[in-house]
């Protein structure tokens, strides 16, 4: 199985900040996006299992390398910088159409990618993908199975409201992960040697024969702030009432419990009198 990974470089979101007085973000540190993490760990695996080779490409300046050679240190088996000046500042559109025509010069079996990244979050790479190449795709998957033998994977997605769906689809195919797949892949000693020894093949516009003034982004940042801070509603406390019954609705947090009434008869006189509450505060109507 030859398995392409399309890998991002984002801003590690556990130590990120935004300033306040300049409008931008601070304490950078970059790292691989977590759920391409389990992409690359998914890819290895499937190897291990059916045999092939494992290529992740990124495309963004110079400090992608530092992703990539993660990854190759993770196991896989080649890495592709797409770098060059004229790649600056695209957006998640125009990087579709450039792994694309990277990807489309490629032998392949699997692509695989993160649903969505942790810093743009738009789950659009994927798509984008699969539309320009002609392939089908598969979202949210939180479950793959290959069978290299009659090139199909069934695939188990995850939808709203906690439900599951299982489905099929012919080989190859774009599929856009979860970070539930499963866990990433812990590299022995001498995996992570050999990913240091991995060249990275690095690829630029010319090469792939792209005119990036042919391409026109699909949309553009205008601006990075801070959400809006909430305000928590708090409790009015009746000063009518008295100190103990004050301190109680500050303990209980404001909220007056409601009173119960609890019936204790046979069960005919109890259904009687339960019909007649019900009638008494409108819940159901008086049958003549």
């Amino acid at each position: 199985m030859n398995i392409i990974v399309c890998v991002k470089q984002v801003p590690d979101p556990t130590i990120v900040k935004f300033n306040i007085e300049t409008g931008t973000l601070d304490n950078f540190r970059y790292i691989l996006d977590p759920v391409d993490e389990v992409a690359v760990s998914e890819a290895i695996k499937i190897r291990e299992r059916d045999g092939g080779k494992v290529t992740v490409v990124s495309l963004g300046p110079p400090r992608v390398e530092e992703v990539l050679r993660a990854c190759l240190k993770m196991g896989a088996d080649e890495a592709i910088h797409i770098c060059d000046a004229a790649f600056d500042d695209l957006d998640v559109y125009s990087t579709s159409i450039v792994l694309a025509k990277f990807i489309s010069t490629r032998k392949y079996d699997l692509i695989l990618c993160g649903r969505e990244s942790v810093d743009e979050g738009t789950g659009f790479l994927g798509a984008g993908i699969a539309e320009w190449l002609n392939l089908p795709l598969v979202t949210a998957v939180t479950r793959l199975d290959i069978f290299a033998d009659t090139k199909t994977a069934r695939v188990h997605r995850r939808l709203k409201g906690g439900d599951r769906e299982i489905l099929e689809c012919q080989l190859p195919a774009v599929f856009a992960i979860e970070t539930m797949l499963r866990k990433p892949v812990y590299p022995q000693l001498k995996t992570i040697l050999a990913g240091l020894k991995k060249n990275i093949t690095r690829i630029d516009a010319k090469s792939l024969g792209i005119d990036m003034r042919s391409i026109e982004p699909a949309m553009a940042v205008v601006g990075i702030s801070q959400p809006k801070p909430r305000l928590k509603k708090t409790a009015t406390i009746d000063s009518k009432l008295s100190a103990h019954e004050r301190m109680k609705l500050l303990m209980s947090g404001g909220m007056q419990q409601k009173g119960s009434k609890t019936v204790e008869k046979n069960p005919e006189a109890a259904a009687a009198e339960l019909i007649q509450f019900l009638i008494i505060n409108g819940i159901i109507s008086k049958q003549e």
